[in-house]
């Protein structure tokens, strides 16, 4: 007998078995199963034959006549099975169908946009896209009814304010090294209802990279996305909170910056750092959108534009009176500035100036939060700082255009309100004698807030806000006299009505809001969150 070198020393006539094959295509196996080699002579034991993937199993009965030559070309052997499926099936050109594999638990994979943090699943996306095919609405109605946006450009041009945030659950932060300041502010701009629902809504509809141009809005994104909703009062939860976490994503975007670069170990201003982190959203989001526009709408001549621009008297230097001129177009438009943007109305009155001299001339001051002055002995509360905020100030030595003297007053009020009012106290002032130095007196403010008509320019467009009331939904303390240390704590109010306190890690719940607003002998209150009242 002769052998084959590189083949087993076995001998087979044919496979033993039918093949089984299925109604619809036949499998590698049942192909294998299938195959006849041709009559041969010698015996051999029961063994196996591989090629390629495809085993054929050999009877020890038959008989096979050696040598035998079987092909080891893998191409060889797909290229049969194609070929026998397309006589058995009947298909003229096809490729190769794999037995279906048995179910896999997917792996979870990074997100790479935020919709894919609560994106549905396929099924439930074709009916729900099945669904909206029906619909004819405008673009505004799309808006309202939350259908999803494709570009971040998309959202900040067509978000409106809204309170639909969900209830969180309340979760510790934990103080890496005097990161007090930077707590209270998270938590205060987590439970910000117009703010928190602003960051969910981007988070559902916008399509982005990770690690793009919008380092903060991200960070806070993600920040957000850690807490679980809940409405569930903290006494009554039974399986306790969520262990405290650091945020490491804020802290990462900081870093990107040119402020706060020595973030951990060292102790900041609250209301600073709240101004620098809302005031870079916002020019994140300004970036993005004059991009957008720079695509899109043809830019506009700057001359033109100081053409066409109003202009108002300043005090200049020497306190002579200078003619200014805005050659900057209206500022953008952006989330932040519906949520926290106002307006104060400066206005200067020269009393007996001439024509020329344009004896009254206003404009428009936007503010994110306004600063409120407590350090004279006439304020005593909210009411009393916002009158010395209004009150008309005499400017001693007033030169005119025309370079004559006068008596000029300048007053400010308020000319827009946004819907979250957030007032700062100015605790620290400086004094020639002592330095910086803080106002520790209790300065009263009220659970509701109503904005007296003396508080507003007398114009059409503050009509709206003579019956508005504000309620209050936060106050950040500060425990300590001076302003370059301390600590900071915060009393929130949830969705519902419950009050928390909270102390990095701690939390605590309050049993009404008159713990919130009564006198504390360790703490004052530094800055406070009004909310419109819908």
């Amino acid at each position: 007998m002769e052998h084959c070198t590189g083949l087993p020393q076995t001998t087979t006539k044919s496979v033993a078995t039918k093949p089984v094959v299925t109604k619809r295509q036949p499998t590698k196996a049942e192909y294998a199963a299938s195959i006849v080699v041709p009559h041969m002579e010698a015996l051999a034991p029961s063994r196996s034959v591989k090629i390629g993937s495809i085993d054929i199993a050999i009877d020890h009965n038959c008989q096979v006549q050696l040598p035998y030559y079987a092909p080891r070309d893998l191409e060889f052997w797909e290229a049969q099975y194609k070929e026998y499926r397309r006589r058995k099936t009947g298909e003229q050109d096809d490729e190769v169908v794999e037995e279906p594999a048995a179910p896999q638990t997917p792996v979870k994979a990074k997100p790479v946009s935020w919709a894919a943090l609560l994106r549905p699943s396929p099924a439930a996306a074709a009916a729900a896209a099945n669904k909206k095919a029906n619909e004819i609405v405008s673009s505004q109605a799309a808006a309202a009814d939350g259908r999803k946006f494709t570009t971040l450009e998309d959202v900040l041009e067509n978000w409106q304010v809204e309170f639909s945030a969900p209830a969180v659950q309340p979760r510790g932060l934990v103080n890496s090294g005097n990161m007090c300041f930077m707590n209270v502010v998270l938590q205060a701009l987590l439970y910000c209802e117009p703010f928190c629902s602003m960051l969910r809504h981007i988070k559902k509809s916008v399509v982005f990279s990770f690690n793009s141009n919008t380092p903060l809005l991200e960070a806070l994104i993600r920040f957000v996305h850690e807490f679980r909703a809940d409405r569930t009062p903290l006494e009554q939860l039974e399986t306790g909170l969520e262990s405290p976490f650091v945020p490491e994503d804020v802290y990462e975007a900081l870093q990107k910056k040119n402020v706060f670069q020595t973030l951990r170990g060292q102790q900041e201003d609250a209301q600073e750092f709240m101004s620098y982190l809302v005031d870079g959203i916002h020019e994140e989001m300004v970036s993005v959108l004059q991009a957008h526009r720079a695509r899109t709408v043809p830019a506009t001549s700057t001359e033109d534009s100081a053409e066409n621009g109003a202009g108002w008297l300043e005090v200049g230097p020497n306190n002579r009176a200078v003619n200014m001129r805005d050659v900057h177009s209206e500022a953008v438009r952006t989330p932040i500035t519906q949520i926290f943007g106002g307006a104060l109305q400066s206005t200067l009155t020269v009393p007996g100036a001439t024509s020329d001299g344009t004896p009254r001339r206003s404009n428009r001051e936007p503010f994110q939060w306004l600063a409120l002055d407590v350090s004279s002995d006439s304020v005593s509360t909210i009411g009393d700082a916002l009158d010395e905020l209004v009150a008309p100030e005499t400017i001693e030595g007033y030169m005119t255009v025309q370079g004559q003297p006068a008596t000029a007053t300048k007053q400010m009020v308020l000319e827009r309100v946004p819907p979250v009012l957030v007032l700062h106290l100015k605790r620290f002032v400086f004094c020639a004698d002592e330095g910086v130095k803080k106002v520790h007196k209790f300065i009263e403010y009220p659970a509701e807030l109503a904005l007296a008509p003396a508080w507003l320019a007398r114009s059409s467009g503050t009509a709206r806000y003579r019956n508005a009331r504000f309620r209050l939904t936060g106050v950040i303390y500060h425990h300590g006299s001076h302003a370059s240390g301390g600590h900071y704590t915060c009393d929130i109010q949830r969705p519902g009505g419950e009050w928390l306190q909270f102390d990095d890690v701690d939390i605590e719940s309050l049993e009404s809001v008159d713990a919130v607003l009564k006198e504390k002998s360790d703490r004052t209150a530094y800055i406070l969150f009004y909310t419109i009242c819908r």
